[in-house]
């Protein structure tokens, strides 16, 4: 007979890895973009609300009388994701080719800005409910009386869906080949060749279609869209760090960490679930939003051992 307490352990880790799982797929639409591109996307909180509210305009009556089926809504969602990627890169990320790290990273967070306030101006800053369709209440059961929301177990598939093809693809495709030859060498690939404006182009399309996915699953996961998913955009960013800013399975494996441990601080660290601590018999209650805080500190301690995270490109530069 398996004891209320492990019961609950294994409830609160198998949501930390559905959580972990959400934040992947996000996590590794970063992870892409830098990979091939060595920008910093710090826009890529809003542009999961993008995606997140795009389900919104489309498949509700918020914006237009005669909304699309909730299925064509998030397909639509997810090509405009890719289109915006290819807009992105051709009319304002092309022009700053070449210059210093700092401009582009000024650039991210302004488009950030513009995208959030561009929703807000639109419909508001309230919580917008979905479709009924996308609204999945109902848990799956699993062994020794544990269960997963369905929400969760969806975007755990999708993320390992999204990870293996992306690794596949990196590794046995030609364009894979292509866009990991210009994110090694680009003067090298331009001169054998490479259309690096089409290759960035492809990144960007392929990174932000990924992100609106995760935003539209963030969103799935609470039943409507709202603006804290801007929020998840700081522990996304810990999550890649933590893997490695130029590793897609590094960007997985970090963000499940980072959900793992959000879930586990906040039960466990927080209220009056928080344990007791042996010896000094002390409760380790750190206050409500500790489980958030947890992941940071915990990268902290992480990026003073592993400088370039766990799976990151090691770069050694001559002074």
């Amino acid at each position: 007979m398996v004891s209320a307490g492990v019961i609950n352990f294994l409830d609160i880790t198998i949501s930390g890895i559905g959580l972990g799982a959400l934040y992947a797929l996000v996590a590794m639409g970063f992870a892409l973009i830098y990979k091939v591109t060595g920008v910093l996307n710090f826009a890529q909180g809003e542009l999961a609300l993008v995606g997140a509210y795009g389900v919104v305009i489309l498949g509700t009556s918020s914006l237009i009388s005669t909304p699309l089926p909730a299925v064509a809504a998030v397909g639509a969602t997810i090509l405009f994701g890719i289109l915006l990627g290819i807009f992105l890169e051709r009319v304002i990320f092309r022009q700053f080719i070449g210059e210093p790290v700092l401009s582009v990273i000024i650039v991210t967070l302004a488009l950030g800005g513009i995208f959030s306030g561009f929703i807000r101006f639109l419909l508001g800053p309230n919580y917008r409910s979905y479709p009924e369709a996308l609204t999945f209440g109902f848990s799956i059961d699993l062994p020794l009386g544990t269960s997963i929301s369905a929400a969760y177990a969806l975007a755990v598939a999708l993320a390992l869906v999204v990870v293996v093809a992306l690794m596949l693809f990196f590794r046995y495709t030609v364009t894979g080949s292509i866009l990991r030859a210009a994110a090694s060498d680009e003067q090298a690939a331009m001169v054998l060749g490479v259309s690096i404006e089409r290759t960035i182009a492809l990144a960007w399309a392929l990174s932000i279609g990924i992100t609106a996915i995760g935003g539209v699953l963030l969103a799935m996961s609470s039943g409507g869209a709202g603006f804290s998913i801007v929020a998840t955009g700081i522990i996304i960013f810990a999550a890649v760090v933590f893997g490695g800013l130029d590793s897609i399975p590094g960007a997985f494996i970090g963000a499940i960490i980072v959900g793992l441990l959000q879930e586990l601080g906040s039960f466990y660290l927080e209220g009056g679930s928080a344990i007791t601590a042996p010896i000094i018999d002390v409760k380790l209650n750190f206050g409500a939003g500790f489980g958030e805080i947890l992941p940071l500190i915990f990268l902290l301690v992480v990026i003073v051992v592993k400088p370039y995270g766990l799976f990151g490109t090691e770069r050694i530069e001559r002074l």
